[in-house]
């Protein structure tokens, strides 16, 4: 009987390395190899959970993106539960830049170091990452629709491309932040683009 909980231990520990690293490191520049390392399993094992690498980063997207949404949601309902709709997208650029910052500028999000430097070919992952954004994009959506309907925002325009506007502007601020190593010009862009956004009727 211990035996599936401990299959599902190392399959859970190879998971959150795997995060932690691509996190870090992107596709490309993260091994299977060093996971293995850092869970202290055999290769063998590995491919006992995993066909391959595409697949195996494939459920890293999607565990990672059901975790943040998750997260997300919990704060929402609890610590941010008197924040109004405007406020909640604020909330999720400073909490993420925070999360940045403590790790020295090097984990960003998952999902924009591996839309960074993914294969054109590498279906699998094009796959999980679409359906990542997705439902990232819904949450950010309902959002917006929340602050047009208190008139927070603007309402003529539809709140899933206000939805796409915000997500660009953020994957590639994340992006710059991590090269200037500072998160001042992040927040001042994102600042400015709600700014923008907001109601002035």
């Amino acid at each position: 009987m211990a035996r599936p909980r401990r299959s599902e231990s190392t399959r859970e520990a190879l998971i959150k390395a795997g995060i932690s690293q691509l996190s870090i490191y992107g596709y490309h520049g993260t091994g299977i190899k060093q996971i293995l390392d850092e869970v202290k399993v055999p290769k063998g094992s590995f491919y006992n959970f995993f066909a391959s690498k595409e697949a195996f980063v494939a459920e890293l997207i999607i565990y990672y993106s059901k975790d943040l949404l998750a997260q997300l949601n919990a704060y929402f309902q609890h610590q941010a539960k008197d924040l109004t709709p405007l406020e909640k997208l604020k909330a999720i650029n400073d909490l993420s830049l925070v999360k940045f910052a403590d790790s020295d500028f090097q984990a960003s999000c998952l999902i924009a170091t591996i839309s960074a430097d993914i294969d054109a070919d590498n279906s699998l992952c094009r796959q999980a990452l679409n359906q990542a954004v997705g439902d990232c994009l819904q949450l950010i959506a309902a959002l917006f629709e929340q602050a047009q309907q208190g008139g927070e925002v603007r309402r003529d325009i539809a709140p899933e491309q206000l939805a796409q506007l915000y997500w660009s502007t953020w994957q590639g601020a994340l992006l710059r932040t991590k090269v200037a190593k500072d998160t001042q010009e992040t927040r001042q862009c994102m600042e400015l683009l709600l700014s923008t956004l907001c109601s002035h009727n």
